[in-house]
C-alpha cells in the first residue's frame, strides 16, 4: 500500500488535534479528530470549502439543539424530530456532506442535561475548531498540494499514449489479413483512464486559484491552452474507438468473402491512410512542447497534398468496385480518411492558436 503525504498530513493533523484538546481540556477530543480527517481534503481549495461547510452545519446543529432543547427538553421525540429537520435543512442548503455530524451536534447537545446544554454547545464548538484549524494549517504549511508539475506530466503522458493508441487502431485496421484481430482491452482501459486522471488533475488545478481568478495572465492562457489540448486527446481517444470498431467488422467480411487477396490498388489506399498517423504524430509532438515544455514551433498551414493524393488512389481502385463487398471497403475507408482529416486538421488548427503570440 503506498502511503502518500496527504496520508501522513492526516495523520499528524490527527495527533496535533488530540494534543491541543488534551491541553486546553476540551472534550470529547475525538470529534475534534474526526473533524481534522474530514477537512484533509486533496487540495487547500477543497479544505477551505470543508472547513467552511462543517462550520456553517455545526453551527446550525448546536443552534438547534439549544433552541429545542431549552423549549422542550432533551427527551428522544424531540432528538427525532430535529434529526428530521436538521436533514431536510441540510439538503436544502446543499451541505449533504455534513449532515452526520451536524446531527451529531444537535443530539450531543441535548443528551446533556438542560443546565448543561450551553457548556456541551460550547465545548463541542470548541473541538470542532480545533480540529478544522489544524486540519486546514497542517494542509497549508506541511507539503502543501501542488498539481501543476503532475499535471504537466500526466498531460504529457496522456497525449502521447492518445496518439499511440490511434495510430495503433490504424494500424490495425490496415494490416488485417487472415488472423482474427484481438484488441488488447487493458490498454484502451489505460488511455481512457490517463484522459480522465489528466481531467481530474485540471479541476484541482482550477480549485486551487494557481491559474485561475488569481493567478497571472500568463499562466491563465496557459491552462486554456493546454484544457483545449485535453479536448484533443479525449476527441482523438474517441475516433480512435470508432476505427476500432471497423476492425472486427473488415475482418468478418473478409472472412465471409473467402479473404480475397487484397489488390494493389486498396493497398496504395490502405498504405496513403496508414502514412497519415506521421503527419497526426508530428503535429501532436509539436503541440506537446509548446504547451507542455513551453518551446517555440512554427505553425503548419493547412495541406490538400494528403487528400488529393487519397483521393486519386480511390479514383484508380473505382473500377474495381463491383458489389457489396467493395462498397463496404470503400465507405470504411472514406471514415478512416475522415478521422486522420480531422485529428491532422484540429491539431494544426490548436498549433496554430498555440503559436499565434
Amino acid at each position: 500500500m503506498k502511503i502518500g503525504a496527504r496520508i501522513i498530513k492526516t495523520g499528524i493533523a490527527v495527533t496535533i488535534t488530540m494534543f491541543v484538546c488534551k491541553v486546553l481540556n476540551l472534550e470529547p477530543a475525538f470529534f475534534g479528530a474526526v473533524s481534522a480527517v474530514i477537512n484533509m481534503q486533496p487540495s487547500i481549495f477543497l479544505t477551505v470549502k470543508t472547513a467552511r461547510d462543517q462550520i456553517l452545519v455545526h453551527i446550525l446543529g448546536v443552534s438547534a439543539g439549544l433552541l429545542f432543547g431549552y423549549l422542550f427538553g432533551g427527551n428522544p421525540v424531540v432528538m427525532g424530530i430535529v434529526t428530521i429537520l436538521m436533514i431536510s435543512i441540510y439538503l436544502r442548503l446543499n451541505l449533504q456532506s455534513g449532515i452526520s455530524m451536524g446531527i451529531v451536534a444537535a443530539v450531543f447537545v441535548l443528551s446533556s442535561s438542560q443546565e448543561q446544554f450551553l457548556p456541551h454547545a460550547l465545548s463541542r464548538t470548541a473541538v470542532i475548531f480545533a480540529g478544522l484549524t489544524t486540519a486546514m494549517l497542517v494542509n497549508i504549511f506541511l507539503w502543501p498540494p501542488r498539481y501543476k508539475g503532475q499535471f504537466k506530466i500526466k498531460l504529457q503522458e496522456s497525449s502521447e499514449e492518445v496518439v499511440r493508441y490511434f495510430c495503433q487502431a490504424i494500424q490495425e485496421y490496415v494490416q488485417i489479413e487472415n488472423d482474427r484481430p484481438v484488441l488488447d482491452q487493458n490498454y484502451k482501459a489505460k488511455v481512457h483512464r490517463l484522459n480522465q486522471e489528466v481531467r481530474a488533475l485540471s479541476v484541482l488545478l482550477k480549485r486551487e486559484g494557481e491559474i485561475l481568478a488569481f493567478g497571472p495572465l500568463e499562466q491563465r492562457e496557459w491552462f486554456v491552452r493546454a484544457e483545449k489540448l485535453i479536448d484533443y486527446n479525449e476527441t482523438l481517444t474517441e475516433k480512435a474507438d470508432r476505427i476500432y470498431e471497423l476492425v472486427p467488422q473488415r475482418f468478418e467480411r473478409r472472412l465471409a468473402a473467402g479473404t480475397l487477396p487484397v489488390s494493389n490498388e486498396f493497398k496504395v489506399i490502405l498504405d496513403i491512410l496508414q502514412s497519415g498517423c506521421t503527419s497526426i504524430n508530428r503535429l501532436t509532438g509539436k503541440l506537446q512542447m509548446v504547451i507542455i515544455e513551453g518551446q517555440q514551433m512554427e505553425a503548419e498551414e493547412v495541406s490538400e497534398d494528403y487528400w488529393e493524393k487519397l483521393t486519386k488512389a480511390i479514383e484508380e481502385w473505382q473500377p474495381k468496385l463491383t458489389g457489396s463487398y467493395y462498397i463496404h471497403a470503400l465507405i470504411e475507408a472514406a471514415v478512416m480518411a475522415s478521422e486522420i482529416k480531422w485529428a491532422s486538421r484540429q491539431a494544426k488548427k490548436l498549433l496554430h492558436e498555440v503559436t499565434a503570440k
